[in-house]
């Protein structure tokens, strides 16, 4: 039976999430057409909002609950969760409607005696001010919903106080922002469309924040006029700075977003090759360049991260935009925080792949190797051991926070073959 409302398309969602392995982002896909865009954008934050803050939400309900949370049945698990995220973490919800709506699910996923429990468990919640752990990582682990190895590493890494506000900026919902199509429009006229149909747009640099906009069901998008691209993302094309009829490839390209930034900086002459190692990926570049109205993309399958003599100094310019642990894009999926381990490894295909991408580059030609993680062990220390060599300079290099420069985590480095 399908969910009647957001917040039990939430609950089911939380549950496949959290109990079979599925992805949110696709299970939120699955949301019926006929739900309102209201509703809709309610069941999005709901969902993402519990997952990001579960570690908090169980350290309260363990508070708050004479019940084991291993007693519990997953869907009343999932119902305290969602629950206690309405009461204490969102400003919009009524208390009222946090608890009434909590107790009818409860009703229909458990029995009466879970719907009075769950009813005592918020109402207590609704009144009680949680005290968190003084110690240092376990605070920061608890009170903003992050693993205790995690804390400690970034703690570590940026120091205590950065470490906080790096946390609370992730926890805040990202702008929506819009790259113009250069080979149609500009950021000025880009605006005023979006505003001329009542979205809500407004320039920001080279780019567009536009809030209340369905993006798959909006005209403009449709028709090429923009891409969806946070602006960290969008400086890394625009770093490596690609001249029309220049070649330049691509290592790891999909879904396309910075390839078709570097066609349209090439005014859509020249030829880029873009590779990535999935099949079904090759398809969404091929899309997202037809729809952008882009000619010089071929796409091919090609594991990047294996050396191929034939490319070997043919490209003016490469981008190596690697693999990575994705810990700077926790704004967007918080659920790679409880996906990671500090046993994970990436570092040798991300040194793979820009050693590959490094003899592919012509002499005198440039590379932008760059990631969405704010790791310097991804980052700064793999750059670092390709300048040990001979032959490469480097002529830029930055890390954007969301904390400093309300953008997503990221990484660009750029070098050049001398």
């Amino acid at each position: 039976m399908p969910a009647a409302t957001p917040r039990e398309a939430a609950l089911l969602i939380l549950c496949k999430t959290e109990y079979e392995g599925a992805y949110p982002n696709l299970e939120l896909k699955k949301l019926p057409q006929t739900m309102s865009a209201r509703d809709r954008a309610l069941a999005v934050s709901l969902v993402y909002g519990v997952i990001s803050k579960k570690l908090t939400l169980d350290y309260i309900i363990r508070t708050l609950s004479k019940i084991k949370i291993k007693k519990l049945s997953k869907y009343i698990h999932q119902i305290l969760r969602l629950g206690i995220y309405q009461l204490m973490f969102t400003d919009k919800i009524p208390q009222s409607a946090a608890v009434n709506e909590s107790v009818k699910l409860a009703k229909r996923y458990g029995h009466a005696a879970s719907a009075g429990y769950v009813n005592g468990v918020l109402r207590a919640a609704a009144r009680t001010v949680i005290e968190y752990p003084g110690e240092p990582v376990k605070r920061l682990s608890v009170m903003y919903s992050y693993p205790e190895w995690l804390c400690r590493r970034w703690i570590t890494e940026f120091g205590a106080d950065f470490a906080e506000e790096l946390m609370k900026a992730f926890d805040k919902e990202p702008e929506l922002t819009l790259r113009p199509n250069s080979l149609k429009t500009t950021a000025v006229e880009l605006a005023a469309m979006l505003n001329d149909e009542g979205k809500n747009a407004a320039v920001s640099g080279n780019a567009v924040v536009c809030t209340g906009l369905d993006v798959g069901n909006d005209r403009l998008y449709r028709e090429g006029f923009y891409t969806v691209q946070d602006k960290a993302a969008a400086a890394a094309a625009a770093t490596l700075s690609p001249k029309p009829g220049e070649t330049v490839i691509d290592m790891c390209a999909a879904p396309g977003g910075k390839t078709t930034h570097m066609a349209e900086l090439m005014k859509n002459s020249g030829k880029i090759t873009a590779f990535d190692i999935h099949e079904h990926k090759i398809k969404l570049i091929e899309e997202n360049a037809a729809r952008l109205g882009i000619t010089i993309i071929a796409a091919k399958k090609a594991d990047a991260a294996v050396y191929d003599g034939a490319l070997k100094e043919t490209a003016d310019k490469v981008l190596c935009d690697v693999p990575c642990s994705g810990l700077g894009i926790l704004r967007r999926k918080p659920d790679i925080k409880w996906n990671r381990s500090p046993e994970d490894d990436f570092r040798t295909v991300q040194l793979n792949i820009l050693k590959n991408g490094a003899a592919y580059l012509k002499h005198g030609g440039e590379l932008v190797y760059s990631t969405c993680t704010i790791e310097r062990a991804e980052n700064e220390e793999i750059t670092g051991e390709l300048l040990k060599t001979d032959g490469f300079e480097k002529l830029f290099e930055k890390t954007y926070y969301p904390n400093t420069d309300n953008t997503d985590g990221f990484y660009i480095c750029k070098l050049k073959k001398i």
